[in-house]
């Protein structure tokens, strides 16, 4: 059973020298089987892994013993189990720990769309509620700005609405017309509409929650976003005003194989044409 998992070490620089050094020997050792890349930064250590059998959490927990300042952080996913989880250890210990089936995050939270380009760039957060038999809400980012949106539907003669905000409680902009079909093209409201309250409130803490679990933003305390930074300067990738968390990215990445696009979607394939529609529409009209 392949395991994928990545491990950032963090700390001082004459430490983290001296450990990298034990690490590639011991590495070399133990897991000369195994699928191990590299992709250090100029303030952390980051090993890619892809292990059978399990996690080799006693090798980075000896080093960890033995570079007490260091701190090491391993993010994991075993796609075959359905399951990924998250280790910290400091000074040898076990300083925390968390395992979740990814099926069942799947399943108890509103569908996901997420698509990054080639060097890094987000083209498209998205997740939506079906809130009639015809009608979804939710929340959109790209790598540059977001937005709530109100998807709107009419199967018989295939129109569509796509109504969105931009940075006040009101629909302020939308799309109509046939999709798939000629390219629309966006209007602003002279007459926003304003959204209800309660409604508001929803779009809110649905943005929160899919912000959270996916997205990092350029803005945030630096201490909290250090890690980000590194992680995506080890692969190589621009970072932007908002971004994949790296633990996802990991995840896609290794779920998409080499050379291959990156994206993953929880949407049923009925409802794909709305992730169609916003990259056709607000998501294009940068």
């Amino acid at each position: 059973m392949l395991i994928h998992a990545t491990v950032t070490i963090t700390g001082a620089s004459e430490e983290r020298e001296a450990c990298e050094a034990d690490l590639r020997r011991v590495l070399a050792d133990e897991l000369r089987r195994s699928d191990v890349t590299e992709h250090h930064g100029k303030d952390a250590l980051c090993y890619d892994l892809k292990v059978e059998g399990g996690i080799p959490f006693p090798l980075f927990a000896e080093a960890s013993e033995e570079y007490p300042e260091l701190e090491f952080a391993i993010d994991w996913v075993n796609v075959a189990a359905g399951e990924r989880g998250t280790a910290r250890f400091i000074a040898g210990r076990l300083a925390a720990q968390t395992t979740e089936r990814i099926g069942a995050v799947s399943a108890t939270s509103h569908p996901v769309y997420v698509a990054v380009a080639k060097d890094g760039t987000l083209t498209l957060g998205l997740t939506l509620e079906r809130v009639g038999s015809n009608e979804w809400r939710g929340y959109g980012v790209t790598a540059t700005r977001d937005t709530l949106l109100r998807v709107r539907h009419d199967p018989a003669s295939n129109a569509v609405e796509l109504h969105v905000t931009d940075g006040a409680p009101e629909w302020a902009a939308a799309w109509t017309g046939r999709f798939p079909g000629r390219r629309l093209v966006p209007e602003r409201l002279k007459n926003p509409i304003a959204i209800e309250d309660r409604i508001y409130q929803e779009l809110e803490r649905v943005a929160r929650d899919f912000a959270g679990a996916w997205i990092w933003f350029a803005n945030a305390a630096e201490q909290e976003i250090a890690i980000e930074r590194e992680r995506y300067a080890s692969y190589g990738y621009k970072t932007s005003d908002a971004n994949v968390r790296s633990a996802r990215l990991h995840t896609m990445r290794l779920n998409a194989g080499e050379g291959k696009p990156l994206e993953h979607s929880t949407f049923l394939a009925e409802d794909s044409w709305l992730k169609d529609l916003v990259l056709a529409t607000w998501a294009r009209n940068e």
